[in-house]
């Protein structure tokens, strides 16, 4: 399940800002240059956020049941919309596929196709299709053995977000951490939001030194690009409790990655209650406050 949701957290949250993984040319920018940098890759980031496939604009996350869900603005439906057509149709879920009809004359489309019958919008070798009515876009995502439909609405309240607070952007925050290649193979336990456990592999390890005292994170992703789920001791404080992400390039030519903790950024979780996200491995709770980085979303 955890591949799932780490592919989607890449493909819909990182798209804009990963040309900013950190390098070491970054330690050695003038301070004001630096904070400029930082200021554009909170621009990058809000910006990504806005995107039509970004996290600000979900709306809702509905689990189906298997057989028939309806669908609509109305109560009386299965799965209630915010707004929008009291009826829009039915989601028929049968094992792994699922497929959706529209209600009479109601305009539903499927990837800008006009829907007229029933049609498969997943499973049968067919990837997740987007739905769209008014302001509204729906499309099935599946944790585990559960399917449920994730609800994008384009008027969300929550495109008005301006800024996220952050800490002073601090170059004494771009930390060096020897790569330890994995002799055999690594896996670690990922847990999530919905309750689950997954094991995933781990490309290597980060060892780094912090106050005269050495630490070790555990990296997924690949070699080339790591992604790190860490807490901290702001968690639930100034940042978010269920810990926070930072991405990072692969290992220089002498094995040495560089993770700048001003880069560090909330998950989905910490934007929209309608997210599901992997949270921090115990590997990777670290002892002291990283005072870098994003902190929790004021709406």
């Amino acid at each position: 399940m955890y591949n799932v949701i780490l592919r989607t957290l890449l493909l819909l949250s990182l798209t804009a800002f990963l040309l900013y993984c950190n390098t070491p040319k970054e330690n050695g920018m003038d301070p004001a240059r630096y904070s400029e940098y930082i200021s554009e890759w909170d621009s990058e980031r809000l910006e990504s956020l806005k995107s039509p496939g970004g996290w600000l604009n979900l709306a809702g996350l509905f689990w189906l049941e298997e057989g028939e869900n309806s669908v609509g603005s109305d109560a009386g439906n299965d799965i209630i919309f915010p707004r929008g057509p009291a009826r829009v149709g039915d989601l028929i879920q049968e094992g792994d596929i699922v497929r959706f009809r529209p209600y009479g004359e109601t305009n539903v489309k499927a990837d800008g196709t006009q829907l007229s019958g029933t049609t498969a919008i997943y499973g049968e070798g067919t990837d997740a299709r987007l739905l769209t009515v008014d302001s509204l876009a729906f499309f099935i995502i599946r944790r585990g053995e559960r399917s449920a439909v994730r609800l994008r609405d384009y008027m969300s309240y929550r495109l008005e977000l301006e800024k996220i607070e952050r800490f002073r952007p601090d170059q004494r925050w771009i930390i060096r951490a020897r790569f330890i290649e994995s002799e055999q193979e690594l896996t670690i336990r990922i847990p999530d939001v919905l309750g689950g456990i997954s094991e995933e592999k781990a490309p290597g390890i980060l060892e780094f030194e912090f106050d005269g005292e050495t630490y070790r994170l555990y990296p997924t992703g690949s070699r080339d690009r790591l992604f790190i789920i860490f807490a901290d001791d702001t968690n639930a404080l100034e940042t978010y409790g269920g810990g926070r992400f930072l991405v990072a390039g692969g290992p220089d030519d002498d094995g040495y990655v560089y993770m700048d903790f001003n880069k560090a950024y909330n998950p989905p979780c910490a934007l929209t209650p309608y997210a599901t996200c992997p949270l921090p491995p115990r590997e990777n709770f670290l002892p002291f406050r990283v005072e870098a980085g994003e902190k929790s979303v004021q709406y």
